[in-house]
């Protein structure tokens, strides 16, 4: 009996025993769900995860690589949540690979979507953050229609409450007064149309004038052009004469000083400074009366050279 009893004490510590560390096993991989998987864990962060759960599929490129080990709210930024996935080892998870929340049809259940991206991008170390697409779930899809036949259900309830609102009588008077809208608006039209041919006429006939105008111009233009090179000549031959009698009037006054130097043939410069006065009171009465005839061939006045030649 005493065996027995013994034995029966034995058995119960051992199940106790076990039922003990199965319980702890439990609350280990309550706490650290990850402990005994296996595979590389990256993230992603979205800004909606509806209908993605804790422990859906992840896919490459519609080859099932691992799960969702956790969601959690982005401490730095409330509005998006980070989804933590593991991989397997051998996934390629580069650069340019990235994440989207998609299903399996209309109805089907939803996983993490990773596009492969290119193979020359450099493969990303683990724990790294991927980037993603926002793709509209199903029942975002589903929310919008609903938004939008209760919008269209809201316009024609609107437009039935204007019918019955406004009668036949309204609505044939509402066309009578377009009518003759349309009626005024075309009465102006025409108004305005002969306006604009009336100013285009009008246009036209100055166009003529200003060309005639323009002719004359040109012709008035030619006629100055030839003045000038005839008159050429003649500008030259005056300009000699006024530099001859300037140079006259420089070697008299040289005679002058040489003169009054000497105290001799005073009286000899006198009567050549009389003379040159005389010739440039001529050249001045003539230009006074007709500038023009600076233009004229003239010969060149013949300088008297004494009293002599002026008597």
């Amino acid at each position: 009996m005493r065996r027995r009893s013994g034995e029966t004490r034995f058995g119960i510590i051992w199940l106790l025993g076990g039922t003990l560390l199965v319980l702890a096993a439990l609350l280990v991989l309550a706490r650290y769900p990850g402990i005994f998987r296996t595979g590389i864990e990256y993230r992603a962060v979205f800004k909606s995860v509806a209908g993605l759960n804790k422990g859906d599929e992840v896919r490459y490129g519609g080859l099932p690589v691992g799960t969702v080990t956790r969601m959690d709210i982005d401490p730095a930024d409330p509005t998006r949540i980070i989804v933590a996935f593991r991989v397997k080892h051998n996934t390629p998870i580069r650069a340019d690979t990235k994440a989207s929340i998609t299903q399996v049809g209309l109805l089907g259940a939803p996983y993490l979507h990773l596009d492969p991206g290119s193979r020359f991008a450099a493969v990303v170390p683990p724990g790294s953050m991927l980037p993603t697409i926002d793709n509209p779930s199903f029942q975002d899809a589903m929310r919008r229609l609903a938004e939008f036949f209760d919008r269209t259900d809201t316009l024609l309830r609107g437009a039935e409450r204007f019918a019955r609102a406004s009668p036949i009588e309204r609505i044939d008077a509402t066309l009578n007064r377009m009518d003759t809208l349309l009626a005024i608006a075309t009465t102006g039209a025409q108004t305005s149309f002969s306006t604009l041919d009336r100013t285009f006429s009008r246009v036209d006939t100055a166009s003529v004038r200003l060309s005639r105008l323009m002719d004359r111009s040109e012709r008035l233009m030619a006629a100055l052009d030839t003045a000038t090179r005839t008159a050429g000549p003649q500008l030259a031959a005056t300009q000699r004469e006024a530099v001859e009698s300037l140079h006259e009037i420089h070697t008299l006054l040289a005679d002058f000083r040489d003169a009054l130097s000497q105290e001799g043939g005073v009286d000899q410069m006198v009567r050549n400074l009389s003379a040159a006065s005389d010739n440039i009171a001529r050249l001045s009465e003539r230009i006074e009366r007709d500038p023009s005839s600076l233009l004229k061939q003239r010969a060149l006045p013949n300088k008297p050279a004494g009293p002599r030649a002026r008597e």
